[in-house]
């Protein structure tokens, strides 16, 4: 029986150290490469041709539709499993929309993240319990990206996307500052970004504000 190559993405040196160790624990397994970003990785992929990448979800710099559709166009056999504590809704719905079939939290027994694996190269679905209640809800509202956000969160976005300041938006809006900070840190976390950059990239590429 030919091994099952896995390909692991994560930022966190020991995180990746954890999961070579569990894994080696069986025989049916075989490390193939690994990576502290997302960067240069479908060279790296159509190069080592895994069949399961296991990766960390907050490293995507895109939308993760395009991260998997560009490794699915090099690898078209790849898996898809995501290690991850991310917990905003949007983004683990949109992975799942995108082709990813098992999620895993960072702190998964050895035992756990091994059958993970083999259930999502046996093209079977693998989601720890409480991301099973997060994907249920998103996708039963059939939920877009802009959903998420109340109008007062869209308003704000969009002039997060014009490149105003918190100080600006609230004169504009006729609020405090601190009302505008705070929205601004609720805006980030439901997109699943930390830097106000990746935010607005995130918001173009979802066309939630235009390029124009």
């Amino acid at each position: 029986m030919d091994k099952i190559k896995v390909y692991i993405a994560d930022d966190y040196y020991l995180i990746r150290e954890g999961v070579k160790k569990s894994l080696k624990q069986s025989k049916d397994i075989e490390i193939v490469g690994e990576s502290n970003n997302l960067n240069h990785l479908a060279e790296s992929i159509q190069h080592v041709q895994p069949d399961v990448l296991i990766f960390e979800l907050n490293l995507c710099q895109q939308p993760v539709r395009n991260l998997i559709e560009e490794l699915k166009h090099v690898h078209s056999k790849v898996k898809f499993l995501i290690i991850s504590d991310c917990d905003c809704e949007l983004p683990l719905v949109m992975a799942i929309r995108a082709g990813v079939t098992g999620f895993v939290r960072k702190n998964v027994s050895r035992d756990e993240l091994l059958h993970a694996v083999q259930q999502v190269y046996h093209n079977k679905e693998y989601y720890v319990s409480d991301v099973t209640q997060v994907l249920l809800k998103g996708l039963l509202n059939n939920e877009s990206p802009d959903s998420i956000f109340s109008d007062r969160e869209l308003e704000i976005l969009r002039y997060i996307c014009k490149g105003r300041s918190n100080e600006q938006i609230a004169d504009i809006l006729f609020i405090s500052e601190k009302t505008i900070a705070t929205h601004r840190r609720n805006i980030m976390k439901k997109a699943g970004v930390k830097k106000s950059t990746d935010l607005i990239i995130w918001a173009l590429d979802n066309k939630i504000v235009s390029r124009n």
